[in-house]
């Protein structure tokens, strides 16, 4: 069965209800919420009668309604404009010089206590930070010093550490089975800049030290979660001690991934923004009868061999929800000179090792819309002037409709 809408259209003809049941008990009532209302604006995402805002033209009265997108993570499309708005964006302020690739990931016998306690999701994008911290600024060097040097020390940093180095992390929960797998994925500058605001290559990482640190942290951060009850903080406890006597390897890997080239590297992040679980492809048979769907995903576990799944619609739905994230949660982390917040200096140290890129290009929105139509969205086809905003109409059924026009 082919179905350019195919989540939406299991979404709107299937019964939700048990399958966010399912999920409850890892959510609080907040999340569960958030979890329905996003359902509700994706199903009405892009309906007219739902909501829409009118441009018109002041000279001939020209006039075009544009729908209301939901903004969902749950809904391909939107998920889609947002990651290519996003890594647009974030070309404009990356750096021209080398990076790499690092995953991070969780051991099997941590992923159901992360599943109760999410917070602990951002506290690891802070743990690789403190990872990379101790590398760049030669912590252990400083450990071994005679003499101590307390931070507030001009002579604290030498000109060989790296003071500002630039990290961007992504947080991940799902593998391609649709399975609870959080990881995180690094993109960490090769260099930075000293105290000097001289730029230096660091082309070698300790791997040892990364990987115990990153072991040592997870451990530490599943020790201490905020979990729903006790039973659950004792299993946690006891989870941790057994990767400690059986000597669990965390996965990290590093091999290979250098990437010299920074639009590759947005186009790479750009895959792990802010999108539903599956791409559409992916899913190969509806059946509407049986309230089931086949998907076929790579099986890593298998030499990537393509391997097809048969679900409810009930599990289904529970797995692609179960990895919609709570409002506001930053899916994306950045750090050192990728922060939104740093010093001027650190700016014009930047400046001559921006990415050249286009600043002028027209949206994705625009684009697409004039491709289709042929065109402008904001522009009058007939007098060439830019429209005017003209009526907004939002009635999405959780609140009193908004109804206005424009002067």
């Amino acid at each position: 069965m082919y179905n350019s809408n195919k989540i939406k259209s299991i979404f709107s003809k299937y019964i939700l209800t048990n399958s966010i049941n399912s999920i409850k008990p890892y959510f609080d009532k907040k999340h569960i919420e958030h979890i329905n209302h996003s359902i509700h604006n994706f199903l009405n995402c892009g309906n007219l009668s739902k909501g829409f805002i009118s441009y018109r033209c002041s000279s001939c009265n020209f006039q075009h309604k544009m729908k209301l997108t939901c903004k969902s993570r749950l809904c391909p499309s939107c998920g889609y404009n947002y990651s290519v708005n996003w890594t647009n964006s974030i070309l404009k302020q990356f750096i021209n010089i080398p990076h790499r690739h690092v995953l991070f990931t969780v051991p099997k016998e941590f992923r159901k206590f992360i599943a109760y306690d999410r917070s602990i999701l951002s506290k690891m994008s802070k743990a690789i930070n403190n990872i990379f911290k101790y590398q760049f600024h030669n912590i252990k060097d400083k450990v071994k010093r005679k003499i101590y040097i307390p931070k507030s020390n001009p002579n604290y940093f030498t000109n060989s550490d790296i003071i500002n180095y630039g990290l961007i992390t992504v947080i991940h929960t799902f593998g391609r089975d649709l399975k609870f797998n959080p990881h995180i994925h690094a993109i960490i500058s090769l260099g930075g800049f000293n105290k000097k605001f001289q730029y230096k290559e660091l082309k070698y990482f300790h791997v040892p030290s990364i990987a115990n640190q990153w072991k040592f942290s997870l451990c530490k951060l599943i020790s201490n979660a905020n979990y729903p009850n006790d039973i659950i903080k004792i299993q946690a406890k006891k989870a941790v001690s057994n990767v400690y006597d059986n000597d669990v390897r965390f996965f990290f890997n590093v091999a290979g991934n250098d990437i010299n080239n920074p639009k590759y590297i947005i186009k790479y992040l750009g895959r792990y923004l802010s999108r539903v679980p599956i791409a559409e492809y992916k899913i190969v048979n509806i059946d509407f009868n049986k309230n089931s769907l086949t998907f076929k995903f790579e099986d890593l576990s298998n030499n990537k061999e393509v391997t097809y799944s048969t679900l409810s619609f009930k599990d289904f739905v529970a797995k692609v929800l179960f990895h919609l994230p709570l409002k506001y949660f930053k899916m994306i982390n950045r750090y050192g000179f990728y922060a939104r917040r740093i010093s001027s200096k650190v700016k014009m140290s930047l400046f001559y090792l921006k990415a050249q890129v286009n600043k002028k290009s027209l949206s994705l929105f625009r684009k697409n819309f004039k491709e289709l139509w042929d065109f402008d969205p904001f522009m009058c086809p007939h007098c060439n002037i830019y429209l005017k905003r003209y009526e907004l109409f939002i009635d999405n059924g959780l609140s009193p409709p908004i109804h206005k026009f424009y002067n």
